[in-house]
């Protein structure tokens, strides 16, 4: 009888790597998180610089809170602008201005629209989904350099016409009406 030898290759499938447990147990590579956060106050320091170059614009005016800040010294270049972060995209901005008497408010609103939110959006990455401007008084630059003390000719110069000049004074009283311009698609 002669014996015939068998020889088997090894299954390559069948040998499983020796630590199976510590690659399915492994964690997993950690995913960095970014976030990029923005405060309130830079929107409004946004706002107020891109609606200070707007033609037509004389001042922000602030309400008593902030001309209390003011006469503390506090910084005066967000006066007269809001802003809300609705979430992490999406931002809420108020502006109350004095227009420049004989500019025209619905051209001002475009322009406050095109500049305003486009630096918002190209600084920040926010969308504005609201943008409210609200007129609280019109004058004439030389009117407002005269009443912040600015314009020193102005109290030497006694006008041709009295009562045409006292016409002319923005009242002190509030108004007690006011028109909305409302405008969609910014």
């Amino acid at each position: 009888m002669t014996e015939e030898l068998k020889t088997t290759e090894p299954d390559v499938t069948a040998i499983e790597p020796a630590n199976v447990d510590a690659e399915v147990n492994a964690p997993e590579p950690l995913t960095p998180v970014y976030k990029l956060t923005i405060a309130d106050n830079v929107v409004e320091k946004i706002a107020a610089r891109a609606a200070a170059r707007i033609d037509g614009i004389v001042a922000m005016k602030g309400n008593l809170f902030s001309t209390i800040q003011e006469g503390f010294g506090a910084n005066t270049l967000t006066k007269g602008v809001s802003a809300d972060l609705l979430d992490d995209n999406t931002a809420r901005v108020e502006l109350d201005v004095i227009l420049e008497y004989g500019k025209s408010a619905v051209d001002v609103f475009d322009q406050v629209k095109d500049v305003v939110v486009g630096d918002l959006q190209s600084m920040t990455g926010l969308l504005v989904s609201e943008l409210d401007v609200n007129v609280v008084d019109v004058m004439s630059r030389e009117e407002y350099g005269h009443k912040k003390g600015e314009d020193k000719k102005a109290k030497d110069v006694t006008p041709a016409m009295p009562e045409a000049a006292e016409a002319d004074e923005p009242s002190a009283e509030p108004q007690k009406t006011s028109a909305t311009v409302v405008s969609t698609g910014l």
